[in-house]
């Protein structure tokens, strides 16, 4: 059984704090290889993208035709060039601004509308719940990747189209989560002392049950930005991403296919950028999970 530390004697107390700090600092110890390396990978990831500018490296969009698919570790190009003469490293770098550009914005905007519509589903129930649940569920029942190149085709190749396009795909899934997170607090009883002190609905839902509900709607998205990612990367593959000269990991592999036999590292590079990537993502989730599920089993 633990003791708390108020209710030690003061002599104690100091002697607890100690084991406390101790404790901590293993766990910190214990904490994954995997989560740390997760991070850092990450860490560069985003530092190469806001640092590029100033970053000693080719123009991602000019050839060098004396160097035309040069290998790895080629004089002049690190991780080589493209069956055009393009360096891979800088493009490696600008398609990882477009990639996590589109997965990052497109699920900002499936957590506005899913946890809007999820939240108002779970807290008012009635015909609100049904009405929404039933939208909810025709929309999963679309295929997705039909109405990613539906919606492609009718817009236009872009990225604002790829963001919208996914956000909107995506936020059925985050609704359900935000609705059975707020199911599990709509009935708590700091809801409803909030109810009988006369505040009103929505001022329960921006002070009462979105911040509870708040913590798994953000480990839920880090794994949905790693499937827009991929999302992304099919409709580029497919020729249905952001328009050329622009690049994305999904348009790399696209057009260096053809070359997939004799410059096998124009595919390869930028397909083992992203494993790398939604790895790291998912690994950053599985911790956002277990601290939750720490927290809940706290309440």
């Amino acid at each position: 059984m633990s003791t708390d530390i108020k209710n030690l004697p003061p002599a104690s107390q100091p002697a607890q704090l100690a084991v406390t700090k101790a404790s901590r600092k293993r766990k910190a110890k214990r904490r994954p290889l995997a989560l740390t390396l997760s991070v850092a990978w990450l860490v560069i990831l985003f530092g190469s993208i806001i640092l590029f500018p100033l970053l000693p490296l080719p123009d991602p969009a000019r050839s060098d035709y004396a160097a035309i698919g040069a290998l790895p570790f080629s004089p002049g190009h690190i991780l080589g060039t493209d069956e055009i003469g393009r360096d891979m490293l800088s493009r490696l770098i600008v398609g990882a601004q477009v990639s996590l550009t589109a997965g990052i914005g497109a699920i900002l905007v499936a957590v506005i509308i899913g946890s809007t519509l999820g939240i108002c589903a779970g807290f008012f129930g009635g015909w609100v719940n049904r009405v929404i649940s039933g939208a909810l569920d025709i929309m999963l029942a679309f295929p997705s990747i039909v109405a990613l190149i539906a919606l492609s085709v009718f817009m236009g190749p872009g990225l604002w189209t790829i963001i919208i396009g996914i956000g909107i795909v995506a936020s059925p899934a985050l609704a359900r989560v935000a609705r059975s997170a707020t199911l599990t607090f709509v009935n708590r009883d700091f809801v409803v002392a909030a109810r009988s002190m006369g505040a009103s609905s929505l001022r329960i839902l921006f002070r009462e049950i979105l911040p509870n509900v708040i913590v798994p709607i953000i480990a839920y998205a880090t794994v949905m930005i790693a499937v827009a990612i991929v999302a992304e990367a099919s409709l580029s593959f497919l020729g249905l991403g952001v328009p050329p000269p622009a690049a994305s990991w999904g348009s790399m592999m696209g057009t260096g296919r053809a070359e997939l036999s004799t410059l096998p590292h124009i595919v390869l590079l930028p397909a083992a950028t992203m494993f790398i990537t939604l790895l790291a993502l998912n690994f950053l989730a599985e911790f956002f999970s277990k601290r939750f599920d720490i927290k809940e089993a706290a309440l």
